[in-house]
């Protein structure tokens, strides 16, 4: 009697434990890494087929991953068909990638794809339920080496701060100009005041001598 008091009590307990454990969610599973999505990509696809799966779509930064699987018991029984020639169950993990603000956010959807009683390709969810597999693969990302940030070039400095040179030359062009126009008009206006001064008087002397001459010559007629 002992014995089975222990044994249900043991049951109960164990039970009640799996009640208590959290209960893993489907995916998609979203991680986040420094590294470039270009090095993630080469490193999950070495990771996976490592592990015996084949790339069987690659689309840039979209890819996924398959290989014969066997689904949960109920779903094998009541989903999948093993009564489909060429067609089987596979197991498929697809990937995401993609940069935003030096990260890059990679998407896991694991899921099963198997024929049905039609031979038809459906499609079921596959719950990621080993946390050591999770953490082994966050930690594979964090590893990977972090993108590189170029440094700025000359050409990436902007005009409105660094001035041409053309701009200041024409500057220094306009302010000779504005400085130099009116010292030509105090030179030169003294020496055509002189000028005109001049033949004033030389035209004086030469009435002058010309009034002397007409005293003794009546003939001769000055203007």
């Amino acid at each position: 009697m002992k014995r089975v008091l222990i044994v249900i009590l043991a049951i109960t307990t164990l039970a009640a434990a799996r009640e208590k454990k959290p209960k893993a969610l489907p995916g998609p599973y979203v991680f986040t890494s420094k590294a470039s999505a270009q090095t993630l990509k080469a490193l999950i696809v070495q990771d996976n087929v490592k592990d015996g799966y084949t790339l069987d779509s690659d689309n840039q930064l979209q890819f996924r991953f398959s290989k014969p699987g066997q689904m949960p018991v109920i779903g094998a029984v009541f989903m999948a068909s093993s009564a489909c020639p060429g067609k089987t169950t596979k197991e498929v993990w697809s990937y995401t990638l993609a940069e935003l603000n030096g990260l890059t956010k990679v998407t896991v959807q694991p899921f099963w794809e198997y024929p049905d009683d039609y031979c038809e390709t459906q499609t079921h969810e596959l719950i990621w339920n080993k946390p050591e597999e999770i953490a082994a693969f966050q930690a594979m990302l964090d590893k990977a080496p972090a993108a590189s940030v170029p440094a700025p070039t000359a050409a990436s400095v902007s005009p409105a701060i660094a001035p041409t040179p053309a701009t200041t030359s024409v500057a220094y062009r306009q302010q000779d100009n504005v400085s130099v126009e009116p010292a030509k008009q105090i030179a030169t206006q003294p020496v055509l005041q002189d000028e005109k001064q001049d033949g004033a008087a030389r035209r004086a002397q030469q009435l002058k001598a010309c009034l002397d001459l007409a005293k003794d010559n009546p003939s001769i007629t000055c203007k």
